[in-house]
């Protein structure tokens, strides 16, 4: 899986649980609908969507698209 690939799919699970469209450098600062239960809602769809399993202290740490793009692609090297 690609930069790419990996960016379109998380943008379309947050998409989705947010319930409106984001862009690639959104964050959980900035947007209102990405509240704590949203959180775990996009964390357990991420781990879903790419098999992967995140620890509770990865939770914290992945506030925006980028970091959890990042996350996605480490876990696919």
């Amino acid at each position: 899986m690609d930069r790419q690939q990996a960016e379109t799919a998380v943008l379309e699970i947050i998409s989705v649980v947010l319930k409106e469209s984001v862009s690639s450098d959104a964050s959980r600062a900035e947007l209102a609908k990405w509240d704590s239960l949203k959180h775990v809602e996009i964390m357990f769809a991420l781990e879903d969507e790419f098999g992967i399993v995140l620890s509770e202290d990865e939770l914290s740490s992945l506030d925006s698209v980028k970091a959890i793009v990042k996350r996605v692609l480490d876990d696919a090297a």
